[in-house]
């Protein structure tokens, strides 16, 4: 079970480790995000939480999934690119084996109708 202050914590951690990686600081992130400097460090120390519409700003500013933002550690960005390649791949084999099933369904039907 994951708590809220989980979830900010991590995305305070995540957007902290990312900027540091860039070298930017927070007034520098803050600006170009068009938040405060002082929110911005509320938010990475996770005493804040934020809107969706931040969230998005920072993911597409990282050029980096918006999921990818809530992991618990995102220090290896490869590791976790790479988990949530792997549930996108795991949801894409789903949706094509369903699709497949019902292509061979319906192939039967028709075949039976004849």
């Amino acid at each position: 079970d994951i708590s809220m202050g989980k979830i900010k914590t991590n995305l305070g951690d995540n957007i902290r480790t990312l900027r540091i990686e860039k070298g930017w600081t927070q007034v520098y992130l803050a600006d170009r995000l068009q938040i405060t400097a002082p929110f911005l460090a509320q938010i990475e120390s996770g005493k804040r939480g934020t809107s969706l519409e931040l969230v998005e700003s920072v993911a597409e500013l990282f050029e980096i999934p918006i999921a990818s933002l809530f992991l618990e550690q995102i220090t290896n960005y490869a590791e976790s690119k790479s988990y949530v390649r792997d549930v996108e791949l795991k949801i894409a084999e789903k949706q094509l084996q369903e699709i497949i099933s019902e292509n061979i369904t319906k192939t039967f039907e028709r075949l039976r109708e004849r």
